[in-house]
């Protein structure tokens, strides 16, 4: 049978005062039921423990014995109690956050800043990537987190805001009061990702509403080489607001939002299925939340009415 802990703490305080007194006064436990606990213990050990004597209580050599296993255990038992209750205060370990790349400057330095304020045991890591890169993650594990398009993530991803898609292109190509449809947009000579790129594939899919061809000039994979690009002269493209603002405010490349009808892309967050999160994964996802919810209110995208 194994031994009572609570016998064990028992006994480990009887012997280290060597008074059942003392140790009745010190435990909040009446002196009978002392007594009643050691005598359970040394019939279940079949040994005497404790010898009574009128000054005390003194450990046999058996109860040495005990007594310095008992102590080493029950000291590992409080070192795992503080332990835990730390881990739930203040949560460690490891989570990896994946955020689409067009937003990552965006969102990344706020959320990593919240997380070390409030959580700095908490180690994240933070990768950026496109739409179908991100979802392999995820369904891999190597996420716990992910940023992504409602159009390439799981069906149970949880959405999180509408980004307003924008016009880019060189320095002065489009003024602040210009109009541009969506349609007028399409004919445009893009700079684009691939097929398998979120955005692109929105943008077939209204050519293919609207009956109009895409016109593409160069297909380059990348935000910051696709600015490249453009400062260079090579076209322009269709970016999320987070890829463009700080490029237009400052005056390095010019922008303008898609109108008639507005046209946006919804981001969301995902996350593995059937694979419960840490503490860590929870109290980060809960910052990402209020960061994307504050960054909303900032006029970066309109928030969704769960966020």
């Amino acid at each position: 049978m194994a031994l009572d802990l609570l016998k064990m703490r028992y006994f480990a305080k009887i012997a280290e005062l060597g008074s059942f007194t003392r140790a009745s006064s010190e435990l909040g436990v009446a002196q009978p039921a002392l007594s009643s606990h050691m005598r359970a213990l040394e019939e279940q050990l079949g040994v005497l423990l404790l010898n009574r004597t009128p000054r005390g209580a003194v450990a046999t050599e058996a109860g040495q014995t005990l007594l310095t296993h008992a102590q080493a255990i029950l000291r590992a038992m409080d070192q795992a109690e503080a332990a835990t209750k730390e881990q739930a205060k203040y949560p460690t370990g490891d989570v990896s956050l994946g955020i689409l790349s067009s937003i990552c400057p965006t969102l990344a330095v706020p959320v990593i800043e919240e997380c070390s304020v409030r959580f700095p045991k908490i180690r994240l890591t933070v990768s950026e990537g496109d739409s179908q890169a991100l979802r392999t993650a995820v369904e891999t594990r190597v996420h716990d987190l992910a940023v992504t398009l409602e159009s390439v993530a799981k069906s149970t991803a949880m959405p999180l805001f509408d980004e307003t898609l924008y016009a880019l292109g060189p320095q002065g190509r489009f003024l602040r009061d210009d109009v541009l449809t969506v349609e007028d947009a399409l004919g445009l000579p893009l700079i684009l990702p691939t097929h398998r790129h979120g955005i692109r594939i929105l943008l077939e899919r209204q050519a293919l509403m609207l009956g109009r061809e895409l016109n593409i000039v160069r297909e380059i994979e990348g935000v910051a080489s696709t600015k490249a690009a453009i400062r260079a002269g090579h076209g322009l493209t269709i970016f999320g607001r987070a890829a463009v603002y700080a490029d237009h405010d400052s005056g390095n490349l010019s922008a303008v939002p898609l109108s008639h009808p507005g046209l946006t892309r919804r981001l969301v967050l995902d996350m593995p299925v059937n694979h419960p999160a840490t503490r860590a994964v929870i109290e980060v996802r809960n910052i990402l939340l209020t960061v994307v919810k504050r960054l909303g209110l900032e006029g970066h995208w309109a928030c969704l009415p769960q966020i």
